[in-house]
């Protein structure tokens, strides 16, 4: 393993606060001068929804929904990003962003983990909810997950509240 971050992982969760994390992460791979991949993952709803509408609507319209969805996503991710820089047009920053991508699965964690090996990334950077551990053993959570398996560091950012959003690392 090399001490050495020339790409980072942000696993972006679109929590009220996520901008705050994407903002520090940015702000990270900019002053490591490292490349930034973002990745969100969204709920399958595809097999409960044949399952609630099957008779109703046709699969390919199905489908089509879905698809949008997952595109609706990541303009969503891409209108951050635009905002971020917006407001920071006069400090000129770095754009170190390489992709942005949205994936559909119900194990987020492994999901993840599966982006950070494929991409061969150097740290995963991701919020921390502080749900506690009682919460977390009840409902399980996606950091305690990652933070379990991961075989690459990975720095979480708390976000309790309002952090300040200009996030310097």
């Amino acid at each position: 393993m090399s001490n050495e971050i020339r790409s980072i992982l942000y696993a972006a969760d679109l929590s009220d606060d996520c901008e705050v994390v994407l903002a520090y992460a940015i702000a990270l791979a900019n002053r490591l001068g490292a490349g930034l991949q973002v990745l969100t993952v969204i709920p399958d709803e595809r097999e409960k929804s044949l399952i609630e509408v099957d008779s109703y609507v046709p699969q390919a319209q199905l489908d089509k929904y879905h698809d949008a969805r997952a595109v609706r996503v990541k303009q969503h991710i891409e209108a951050q990003v635009a905002a971020f820089y917006a407001v920071r047009a006069d400090k000129a920053p770095a754009r170190p962003i390489t992709e942005i991508a949205v994936q559909e699965g119900d194990d987020v964690a492994a999901l993840i983990l599966d982006e950070a090996l494929k991409e061969s990334v150097d740290l995963i950077v991701i919020a921390s909810h502080g749900e506690g551990i009682l919460m977390g053993l009840l409902f399980g959570s996606v950091v305690h997950e990652v933070t379990r398996k991961s075989p690459v560091p990975l720095l979480l950012v708390p976000i309790h509240g309002k952090v300040e959003a200009e996030a310097q690392p």
